[in-house]
């Protein structure tokens, strides 16, 4: 695992060279470990099958399946929403694999619709994502945790521009362990 490390003001997150999900997992079933939460973007228009998202389903086919019991109709009216999948991983730690659909992206990407991202939305989302976290961290024992695993989310089909996203993951998401993944389809 290649780490890089990027510093601000505020926190810093890691750069990681590596397959997320089995970097993930380890994370959840090591006895030192901790709950994970993979964010990642999704649209609006109910489909669930290209970039990171494929990758997803392809490994966790119940993200896919929660994704889609949503609903057309639901994920056009809730624009900035988050469906939060805790997916079955063995381990006797209690340590959690979370995805965090992110619904901020405004339809498919065509000729007309380069950046289907709508930052507004993902602002929204990664809010849900960080109180999420603060809700569901366990309080009474501080070697509970839950660290932020992400793929470059929103820059890729979405057509987000990854430096501004970089500096939302810095604003919102200063008080938790992030790590963003250079993720490449070979992952």
């Amino acid at each position: 695992m290649q780490t890089k490390t990027l510093t601000t003001q505020k926190q810093s997150f890691h750069l990681i060279n590596g397959d997320i999900f089995e970097i993930s997992y380890k994370r959840v079933s090591s006895d030192r470990g901790c709950s994970v939460i993979i964010p990642h973007v999704c649209n609006n228009v109910d489909v669930f099958g290209g970039g990171f998202a494929a990758a997803v389903a392809d490994r966790f086919p119940i993200v896919k399946e929660n994704y889609h019991l949503l609903g057309k109709s639901f994920l056009k009216n809730n624009f900035g929403h988050v469906q939060f999948i805790d997916v079955p991983v063995k381990n006797k730690f209690g340590n959690k694999l979370i995805f965090a659909n992110m619904i901020a992206q405004n339809g498919l990407p065509d000729r007309n619709n380069r950046r289907c991202l709508n930052y507004a939305t993902l602002v929204k989302s990664m809010v849900l994502v960080s109180n999420y976290i603060k809700n569901n961290t366990n309080k009474i024992d501080d070697n509970i945790s839950i660290e932020i695993h992400a793929p470059k989310f929103g820059s890729g089909i979405a057509g987000g521009n990854w430096n501004f996203i970089s500096d939302l993951i810095e604003d919102i998401w200063y008080q938790h362990d992030v790590f963003i993944y250079n993720y490449n389809k070979k992952n």
